[in-house]
């Protein structure tokens, strides 16, 4: 993601996937896949993250944590930082581990 890698992000996103972005909105794989070749969903490659969960519930993956991104070229908030709380569920499909649904909340822009 942090790179614009269309194919890889892609790859890691199931073909189901939902998210509740930080824009307010829930976005599907076509809106997600839209928005990065608009420079819409894009960050400087330093970003922290904190983890507070990562654990197995059931047939599922939930990692839940703290994000610190700085937004770049026509991102929201492009140039400051941001603070988020996130929830990732990761799922199997075909034996493949992909990104199923996650939940992006800003908490606080500098």
């Amino acid at each position: 993601m942090l790179a614009v890698n269309i194919a890889a992000v892609e790859t890691l996103m199931a073909p189901d996937i939902l998210v509740n972005a930080p824009i307010n909105r829930v976005a599907d794989r076509n809106s997600i896949i839209r928005r990065l070749k608009a420079n819409q969903i894009s960050y400087e490659l330093e970003t922290e993250e904190t983890l507070d969960f990562v654990g197995v519930r059931g047939d599922v993956v939930v990692i839940m944590g703290e994000e610190v991104l700085h937004p770049s070229k026509d991102a929201p908030y492009a140039g400051k930082t941001e603070y988020r709380r996130s929830t990732d569920v990761w799922k199997p499909f075909d034996g493949v581990w992909k990104l199923w649904i996650r939940q992006a909340t800003i908490t606080k822009i500098e």
